[in-house]
């Protein structure tokens, strides 16, 4: 079993909050209880190396977040790869780290290197962080073995609505398209298979 290591660090001014060092997480609420799964980040005093490795002293002790469900191809089904993912914050910076399993290490597909390239095209690693607690609006950051960064802001749940001119593509039509592509955040990715 080969795993794709996905480590991204996140300056995000205002979301990280100190607290005790090495909170252990909160309960994940069961998916028949209504409400959505938590996670708390552990606070450490000093952020790990962002170098694509796990092996840094700041992950020791971080509960992996595990029981992710499918996206694609089989929407909501349990996920057939095993998938850890860490979280932590120095204060300044949330930093996510995942460990990505998979079975057939040749069937990875790498895609492109080019920051914002099209995901389809790979395998991935992302996530949506929901700043405005209110489930339409957010960011994402996705990455790539290639170890691209792909970001963007999601406005209105990604819906389309906005208004477009002639031969502008919905990457053009930035946050009037649902989702903009021309947002860009400063952050750092690093992987290593």
């Amino acid at each position: 079993m080969v795993r794709f290591i996905a480590l991204a660090s996140l300056v995000v001014a205002g979301l990280c909050r100190p607290a005790a060092a090495q909170s252990p997480p909160a309960n994940r609420a069961r998916p028949d209880s209504g409400k959505p799964p938590s996670v708390a980040i552990v606070a450490v005093a000093r952020g790990p190396v962002v170098d694509g490795r796990l092996d840094d002293e700041a992950w020791a002790g971080v509960a992996p977040i595990s029981g992710f469900t499918q996206r694609e191809p089989r929407e909501g089904q349990p996920a057939t790869e095993r998938t850890e993912v860490r979280l932590l914050s120095d204060g300044r910076a949330l930093y996510v780290g995942a460990w990505l399993f998979d079975r057939g290490a040749g069937e990875i597909v790498r895609g492109e290197k080019v920051r914002d390239a099209t995901l389809t095209n790979s395998d991935y690693f992302g996530f949506i962080l929901d700043t405005y607690l209110d489930r339409q609006n957010g960011f994402v950051f996705s990455t790539t073995p290639a170890g691209i960064e792909y970001d963007g802001q999601v406005v209105k749940e990604g819906e389309g609505g906005g208004v477009t001119t002639a031969a502008q593509s919905r990457t053009l039509a930035g946050a009037m398209g649902g989702f903009n592509l021309n947002w860009d955040a400063t952050w750092q990715v690093a992987n290593h298979r």
